[in-house]
C-alpha cells in the first residue's frame, strides 16, 4: 500500500471519530464501522442494507419486526425479532435483550443508550423502566418490564468482552 493511501485512510478513521465525538457518540468499531446486513421489507421487495453501527432498537410494532436507526429511519422486515437480533450481534452490534410492555422481547443497542430512569405516570401499567435512546423516530424513550436497575445490570454485562453467539443461539 502507498504512503498517500495509507495516510488517506488514517486520515478518514480520525474523521469518523471526531465525527463521533462530535455527536457525543463512541466511535465505531472496527466490526461494526463498515459492517451491513441485508433486510428483506415486509413490501417483499429486494433486500436492502442496514448500517450495523446505526440500529437502536429491534421490536415488534402493530405485528411487524421494526429496526429503529440514528439517521430517524425506521425499517420494517418479514424477518423475526430474534434472528435480526443474531445477525447484528455477529456482525459486531452489542445488544441487550429486554422485555416490551406487550410481554415480547425488545432489543436495545447499548451505545445508543442515553439515560435510564424510573417509568413515569405516562407509559402503561407494567412498565417499571423508561429508557432515552438516540434515534427514535417516534418516541424520546421507550418504556420496559424490567426495573432501572435490571437495566443497568444488563447494560454492564453488556460491556464486557463481546461474545458472539453460535448459529441457533439467542442473542444476549
Amino acid at each position: 500500500m502507498s504512503p498517500a493511501r495509507r495516510l488517506a485512510l488514517a486520515a478518514g478513521a480520525l474523521l469518523v471519530a471526531a465525527a463521533a465525538m462530535a455527536q457525543d457518540l463512541p466511535p465505531p468499531t472496527a466490526a461494526t464501522a463498515s459492517a451491513f446486513i441485508d433486510i428483506v421489507p415486509t413490501e417483499g421487495r429486494v433486500p436492502v442494507r442496514l448500517a450495523v453501527a446505526h440500529v437502536v432498537r429491534i421490536g415488534r410494532v402493530e405485528g411487524h419486526t421494526v429496526i429503529d436507526t440514528t439517521a430517524w429511519v425506521q425499517q420494517r422486515t418479514v424477518e423475526p425479532v430474534e434472528s435480526v437480533a443474531r445477525r447484528l450481534t455477529a456482525a459486531g452490534q452489542r445488544l441487550i435483550a429486554l422485555t416490551d410492555l406487550n410481554g415480547a422481547r425488545i432489543y436495545l443497542a447499548t451505545n445508543r443508550v442515553v439515560l435510564v430512569r424510573d417509568s413515569q405516570e405516562r407509559h402503561a401499567a407494567g412498565a417499571r423502566a423508561a429508557i432515552v435512546m438516540v434515534g427514535l423516530r417516534f418516541n424520546t424513550d421507550i418504556a420496559v418490564r424490567e426495573s432501572p436497575d435490571e437495566v443497568m445490570a444488563a447494560l454492564r454485562q453488556a460491556a464486557g468482552p463481546l461474545e458472539i453467539p453460535a448459529a441457533g443461539q439467542p442473542a444476549r
